[in-house]
């Protein structure tokens, strides 16, 4: 007995997590509820033949009450454990989004990205997203003194490299290091990518590197790397219908946003009614509930275009609302990562942050047009089971590092008395 308090101990931390935090997160919670209502009910009453115009919004209540649980449980463990699994979660994440390429579910034609369990479907690449966050966090902590080293690497390949060119090419420590982590998150941008889900794709890359660069990578091979990006940019923008990895579905969308054409009543549906919206909102909005776009012109506007209602029913303000409490989450965020116990916390906070604040980012540059159509969630906003429990599962991990950092605790939920620091 003993034994199995003292293994349970080690497992769990009884320290109080950050409030503030916390209480920005359930305000973005509720404010999402509130707009999935509002976006939802028609589309619902449709999808339900006339029986329920609440099923999304029960449905997304029900994904939260459970995400809420499952942040807790996972804001009581110690996040240092997290460390033996993050190879195995990477691989496992892996393993079930080329498992969604063979037997995934076919939405939209050509559209796989889920894998349904019957119940309820689940979206792979909502998981790796968080594997590659853990994977990069736990391989940049363990091997920064070869990150940051400029020795001459001794790894076969680079040595072999180094004799045939009599020295002129050299691979530092460093150098090979970072490279082996990029391999890493450029696989699974690849794997998500043939999983037909392009938004999730470029994501991976952009917190992955974000990841390497808070790693200590040497900034020239971001530079490097930038410029090879600009270069890619072009080509695709330039010659996406013959680029075999595009699905149609995909060089279809980059082309109308090319084209900006707001006639088109075909491929730029959806984004065109998302500008609509968004125009007719104006500075307050048309008021909660008044939207006119969200009976089938914007397309399962309680999704990823979600944003565009909030937009035409709360206007320029509301939408600035929306940005600055997710601006607050994640600053607070960062600010629990500057503070933690070690360096491993504190790149598993920034990676998580770095995520959020990335999704949030795409998913408005889609919906204003910014950048093409392509399917991301709006956090704590857009219905979505696999989406909204992986977001609060890092919630909870990110609250675990608060626990144990250097924060003042406003309570705590050990055995002692409620203190103050």
């Amino acid at each position: 007995m003993k034994t199995k308090n003292k293994l349970l101990s080690g497992l769990f931390v009884s320290n109080g997590m950050d409030v503030p935090f916390f209480i920005i997160m359930l305000g973005l919670m509720a404010f999402g509820l509130v707009m999935l209502l509002s976006s939802s009910y028609a589309y619902s009453y449709y999808e339900t033949d006339g029986e329920s115009s609440l099923h999304f919004f029960f449905r997304e209540i029900f994904f939260m009450a459970f995400g809420l649980s499952v942040m807790y449980f996972f804001s009581r463990l110690d996040y240092k454990k997290l460390k033996y699994f993050a190879n195995i979660a990477l691989l496992i994440s892996w393993g079930l989004v080329l498992l969604t390429i063979v037997i995934g579910k076919i939405e939209g034609g050509e559209i796989n990205r889920w894998l349904s369990l019957g119940f309820f479907d689940i979206q792979p690449s909502e998981i790796a997203k968080f594997a590659v966050v853990l994977f990069c966090a736990n391989g940049l902590d363990k091997n920064r003194k070869k990150m940051v080293s400029t020795r001459p690497s001794r790894v076969s390949w680079a040595v072999k490299l180094a004799d045939i060119t009599n020295g002129k090419i050299v691979f530092t420590e460093g150098t090979v290091t970072l490279f082996f982590y990029a391999i890493f998150v450029g696989l699974t941008a690849v794997f998500v990518l043939l999983g037909s889900h392009l938004s999730g794709a470029i994501l991976i890359l952009l917190f992955g590197v974000a990841m390497l660069w808070m790693g200590e990578g040497r900034a020239r091979w971001f530079v490097i790397g930038g410029i090879a990006a600009v270069i890619v940019l072009v080509i695709v923008i330039n010659f996406y219908d013959d680029i075999p990895i595009l699905k149609d579905y995909m060089a279809d969308r980059i082309g109308s946003w090319l084209n900006k054409d707001l006639t088109d009543t075909d491929k730029r549906w959806q984004t065109n009614h998302s500008l609509f919206a968004l125009g007719s909102g104006g500075f307050f909005g048309s008021g909660l509930g008044n939207s006119k776009q969200k009976y089938f012109y914007v397309s399962e506007s309680h999704t990823d275009f979600i944003f565009s209602i909030i937009g035409e029913e709360l206007g320029f303000v509301g939408c600035c609302l929306v940005l600055g409490l997710f601006a607050l989450l994640i600053l607070r965020g960062v600010y629990i990562g500057m503070r933690a116990r070690d360096r491993f916390g504190a790149l598993l906070a920034f990676g998580i942050m770095m995520q959020i604040g990335l999704q949030v980012a795409l998913n408005v540059a889609v919906v204003t047009d910014t950048l093409p159509n392509t399917g991301i969630s709006l956090p704590f906003f857009s219905y979505g089971g696999s989406s909204t429990l992986v977001t609060l599962g890092e919630m909870g991990f990110l609250l675990s590092v608060s626990r144990q950092a250097d924060l003042p605790k406003l309570y705590s939920f050990s055995k002692s008395k409620k203190q103050k620091v």
